[in-house]
């Protein structure tokens, strides 16, 4: 019998979706084909961050801090992005009520046709024939289109300009030219009064009507919407989808190298698909440890198998809409094409031309972007808003005895600032701080943590003794391999997992061939900042190293506290509290946790384990010189000893740390070797080998994917150290399970051997009772 879920079960399924909703549109400009990738990065990733979060039965913030005290300040960090994401999306929202009411007409001529009061003389009509563009010099037509003049002088009534700008740029009709400075001016009022709606209704729900806070997130925020959005794509199949020619277009790589553009517009190809559905996931993130929280006490965790269809849902339907009308677009009008970089390139530009022109076109329009602002934009704030609510309830629970005084200061907080949104070059402010909130580090971090602070089998052995699994009798081959503790998914979140990690950071601070990644950008993003260069690079790089710096105070807070004021070890600051251990006491026998590594290793491999932890010190110690070789060189090219000018200081800085890892774990190898009983010295290899793998998978990957073709040369390469460094890290895994082995009693009488300070003179009697060991740790 199919049991079917509860409303807070629901509630946390839909929180999970919205907290990932505005990355949708953007997920739907890439090609089918992200639907197949998909699942391989989101349902092992979504699993362990979902068990976790059942595991510890509160929010990000104390979740980590219970893990690990060192981590404590990634709760905040988490927070401080989500506030981030907060604070842009105010600007889509308000935008997106007024494309509603303008679609309440009998035609949208705004979207195809010029000869309007707000229209430039260099508009061109959608409908002119045997439009010719002007060459890659300013790409005319582009920029002049009637929908993009409408979003640039209408919605948010920038300065109509008299000339074409000298040098053509793309997206200038949202992002306005690269060179003008923003100024202080008078907001653009529909979009004020936008505002205030939106926050006035997001107010009232949260305060007034808390109660139906998880009756509107499921019915009006997600039901409602995907009903709307089968509803336009029904509806266009029959009124103007033509699935044909793709309309997009790419800048060219040069260009980007001399003067990089938005961050999503930089990248391209599968490399962007690929990143867009790291974020699109919600891994590491906070949001899917914060749906938990919705669950009331004792429920079954969330499954990843559930949520992750459900999250594609929306995406595929908008992939099908964004197909079609770009077909339908192809062929009224050859001419046009869109730069897809942020999601307003496709919703504000491509959309509304393609109802626009299409039959029913306002009734299309109309439901289309009340499904956006409910779905996309004001579902995303109600789930931002009440995240950093529970944050600070988390940090001072004194806040919750005041929740509706706490929920204005929260609104204030981020509805004024947003009022420079909306004047003119506003959406300069928005790519300034999508760039610098790239999430990359604090994910890295995230991983880290949970996956190699606390351990991977720490986790394994929580999840089976907090769900039995296995303890009602025999489960099928499939259920094992869908199970939280699938190998399948321990193999991905090794390999695949750790290196599209990577391949953000690559592409947030080593893209461009060029180098000075974040120079570039931040002097691009802040350039429109009045006042000396400087100013805005201090700006920028503050922002962006914001969620590092919150980590890093916290960690060196807690070691202080620790080591200084009570006199503890350093090793107490990775060790989990005992309120993470709490969910533990229930059972008094921790099950063994089972490694495939050391079930390989005995079944495959004829050599003994002291042979192979030797053959594994030569090899990394082989890997480490060439390691510093790479250092070197890199080294070399930032101090211009050898002409290069492609060296990245970051780049520089991530080698560094990893020299400095792989020699410490080198000589823990060593010490491993030399004692034989001390298994935990062999962790730290263990994840500075991963990282180390997964870097550089991380790296081909771009090389290989960051263009509209792959290149199979890097891909081998990626398969070859997949292949060698996992042999590495089995290895390891394999000898650090076999001593544990050894050092786990075998007999009662060894445990008595063992632990004969605290017998007593009946000690030899035979006693059955269970022996309990917690090996957690080893």
């Amino acid at each position: 019998m199919t049991i079917l879920p509860t409303e807070d079960e629901l509630y946390g399924y839909g929180t999970a979706m919205l907290g990932v909703a505005p990355l949708a549109t953007q997920v739907a400009a890439s090609s089918i084909g992200w639907s197949i990738l998909f699942p391989f990065i989101a349902i092992p990733a979504c699993s362990l961050l979902l068990n976790i979060g059942h595991l510890s039965g509160v929010g990000p913030l104390l979740t980590y801090r219970r893990i690990a005290p060192i981590a404590s300040g990634i709760g905040f960090a988490l927070a401080w992005q989500i506030a981030q994401k907060l604070f842009t999306e105010s600007l889509t929202a308000a935008q997106t009520l007024l494309y509603i009411l303008f679609s309440l007409r009998t035609s949208l001529s705004w979207a195809t046709e010029c000869g309007h009061v707000y229209n430039s003389r260099y508009c061109q009509s959608f409908y002119e024939e045997n439009v010719t563009g002007t060459g890659d010099y300013n790409h005319y037509p582009d920029n002049f289109w009637p929908a993009q003049e409408f979003n640039r002088y209408v919605i948010r009534q920038n300065r109509n300009f008299a000339n074409i700008s000298g040098v053509w740029e793309p997206n200038e009709w949202y992002l306005g030219p690269s060179k003008e400075e923003f100024y202080f001016a008078f907001p653009s009022l529909p979009l004020v009064f936008a505002h205030i709606i939106i926050w006035s209704s997001i107010y009232m729900l949260v305060t007034k009507y808390s109660d139906w806070v998880s009756y509107v997130i499921i019915r009006v925020f997600l039901l409602f919407p995907v009903g709307l959005y089968m509803i336009v794509l029904f509806g266009m199949m029959f009124s103007g989808f033509h699935f044909g020619k793709s309309i997009q277009a790419f800048v060219d790589e040069k260009k980007i190298n001399e003067d990089p553009l938005d961050f999503w517009a930089d990248v391209r190809g599968i490399f962007r698909t690929s990143l867009l559905l790291v974020d699109y996931s919600g891994v590491f993130t906070g949001i899917l440890i914060f749906a938990t929280t919705k669950l009331r006490a004792g429920s079954a965790p969330m499954q990843a198998l559930y949520l992750v269809p459900m999250i594609t849902i929306v995406p595929m339907l908008l992939t099908i809409i964004r197909a079609g009308c770009e077909g339908h677009i192809a062929d009224k009008q050859p001419a046009y094409a869109i730069y897809s970089s942020t999601e307003e390139t496709i919703t504000f530009d491509l959309l509304p031309v393609c109802f626009a022109s299409s039959h029913f076109g306002p009734l299309w329009s109309v439901l289309f972007f009340t499904a956006q602002l409910l779905y996309n934009c004001v579902g995303p704030m109600v789930i931002y808003l009440v995240f950093i609510y529970s944050t600070f309830v988390e940090q001072m629970p004194t806040v919750q005895t005041v929740p509706n005084l706490f929920y204005g200061l929260l609104c204030i907080t981020f509805s004024i600032p947003s009022i420079l949104l909306y004047m003119p070059y506003g959406t300069k402010i928005v790519a300034l701080v999508r760039y610098t909130s790239q999430s990359c580090i604090v994910s890295i971090l995230c991983y880290i943590v949970l996956y190699f602070v606390y351990g991977w089998q720490n986790i394994e052995t929580d999840i089976h003794s907090t769900t039995n699994f296995g303890s009602s009798g025999k489960r099928n081959i499939f259920d094992y391999l869908t199970s939280p503790i699938s190998p399948i998914y321990t193999i991905l979140l090794f390999t695949l997992v750790p290196a599209l990690l990577m391949s953000k950071f690559v592409a947030v601070f080593d893209l461009l061939l060029s180098g000075n990644d974040v120079v570039k950008h931040i002097s691009a993003a802040s350039q429109f900042i009045p006042g000396p260069d400087v100013f805005g690079l201090i700006i920028g790089y503050l922002i962006m190293f914001s969620p590092l710096l919150i980590v890093t105070g916290f960690a060196s807070y807690t070691l202080f506290n620790l080591i200084v004021k009570h006199k503890l070890s350093l090793s107490d600051a990775f060790q989990p509290s005992s309120d993470w251990m709490a969910h533990s006491s229930v059972n008094t026998v921790r099950p063994r946790p089972y490694s495939l590594a050391y079930g390989f290793f005995n079944s495959f491999i004829r050599i003994s384990y002291p042979t192979a932890l030797f053959l594994l010190l030569v090899a990394e110690a082989f890997l480490g010189a060439l390691l510093s070789c790479i250092f070197m060189l890199n080294g070399l090219s930032l101090i211009g000893f050898n002409g290069s000018t492609i060296a990245s200081n970051y780049r520089s800085v991530m080698l560094l740390a990893f020299l400095i890892l792989h020699t410490i774990s080198i000589f823990e190898i060593s010490r491993a070797q030399r004692e034989g009983n001390h298994p935990e010295r062999l962790s730290l290899y263990i994840g500075v080998a991963t990282m180390e793998m997964a870097t550089l998978n991380g790296y081909m990957w771009m090389y290989s994917s960051d263009h509209p073709f792959i290149d199979w040369d890097p891909i081998f390469l990626i398969l070859f150290n997949t292949v060698l460094r996992g042999l590495f890290i089995c290895t390891a895994i394999a000898i650090r399970a076999n001593m544990i082995e050894l050092n786990r009693p075998q007999r009662i009488r060894d445990a008595n051997d063992i632990y004969d300070i605290d017998a007593h003179p009946e000690a030899d009697m035979e006693d059955e009772s269970p022996i309990i060991f917690d090996l957690a740790r080893a």
